[in-house]
């Protein structure tokens, strides 16, 4: 694992090896769990945070697996069991005359429709495609989750291209959005926390970062701004423990970025944010865990799509034509966005 210190730093995957499948480790005094699991020796290392150990560990191995199986995703044409399904194109994901390639079986959230997927649009490791690999979506808190989390990296990834709207600073507000002892914990390690809010129709978008010595920075949507924040937290803290030389090209250096520029990045959100009220806390969103996916097919205009993968065809990753996660950062972009 990581430290939890202000001298924290990304661990290597070597380092992330040693444990077992299901490891957990306590950090800023038992308040937060690390777990480690990996699918198999040759499979990605998975770190993943909870509040309790239990959390910390189903997420990590459900985690693995999904990873495991995604970078498996065959390179050439996959047989496709039985016949039919809608079929969708590279450009429905990114835009330019773009030629597909091998496909992999979707199911639509919404409608159960059956789906034929670019395999470059689900596929995780390195990719000379035109579709830059990213872990946005993959399932491992549940498939509602997953679609959230989609929906959360469209919302602040937009915002960052232009940040027309205010951006709600809820920092002042930690010892109420987390639970006892965290942020008590994480000053006294000399780590900093800070937190933001983006309203989105029917959910609260939160901006969480974690830093000191390097930061990392995370997002959520859930129905309150105490369950995103929460989530967030978390997110941001397995990815201080992740070992990032497992992840795909564009996920490690725009992390590494990020972990070096803290200070540039602390200060451009807090110029771009306004305090918020604590009435904000209370306000729910207006959504139960069973709407993510109508939430979000409003928001892309289409219903997003579950990627099953494996002999047993399980559901491993969340897709869907419209998100803003595919396309790769501008190049000469000063400050790319840190969760994209």
């Amino acid at each position: 694992m990581a430290s939890t210190s202000a001298e924290s730093r990304p661990v290597t995957a070597a380092e992330a090896a040693s444990g077992t499948a299901g490891e957990v480790a306590g950090c800023l005094g038992g308040t937060v769990h690390l777990a480690h699991a990996q699918a198999s020796p040759t499979a990605p290392a998975v770190i993943a945070a909870g509040f309790s150990a239990y959390a910390a560990r189903t997420r990590a191995r459900a985690r693995a697996t999904a990873l495991d199986l995604l970078h498996r995703l065959p390179p050439g044409p996959e047989p496709v069991a039985g016949t039919g399904g809608r079929r969708l194109r590279l450009t429905d994901f990114v835009p330019g005359p773009l030629e597909d390639g091998p496909v992999v079986v979707g199911t639509g959230l919404l409608t159960g429709e059956r789906y034929l997927l670019p395999a470059e649009v689900c596929r995780l490791g390195e990719s000379d495609g035109a579709v830059e690999p990213t872990e946005v979506g993959v399932v491992d808190n549940g498939v509602s989750a997953a679609v959230a989390e989609l929906l959360a990296h469209d919302v602040v990834t937009r915002w960052w291209a232009d940040p027309r709207q205010r951006i709600l600073r809820v920092s002042r507000y930690l010892d109420r959005l987390l639970p006892p002892g965290v942020v008590e914990a994480a000053s006294g390690l000399g780590l900093w926390v800070s937190a933001f809010v983006l309203p989105a129709p029917g959910a609260r978008i939160a901006l969480v970062g974690v830093g000191g010595e390097g930061a990392t920075m995370a997002v959520a949507a859930a129905r309150t701004v105490k369950e995103a924040v929460g989530e967030a937290f978390l997110r941001a803290m397995a990815s201080r423990a992740q070992p990032w030389d497992e992840l795909p090209a564009g996920d490690s250096l725009r992390r590494l970025v990020v972990w070096h520029r803290e200070a540039d990045y602390l200060a451009y959100l807090e110029r771009s944010a306004v305090d918020a009220g604590s009435r904000l806390l209370g306000e729910p969103g207006g959504l139960r865990p069973s709407n993510w996916a109508d939430v979000a097919s409003r928001r892309f205009g289409h219903e997003p799509v579950a990627v099953t993968a494996g002999p047993s065809r399980q559901v491993v990753k969340v897709v869907c034509p419209g998100a803003a996660c595919h396309r790769p950062v501008p190049p000469g972009t000063v400050l790319p966005c840190p969760v994209d």
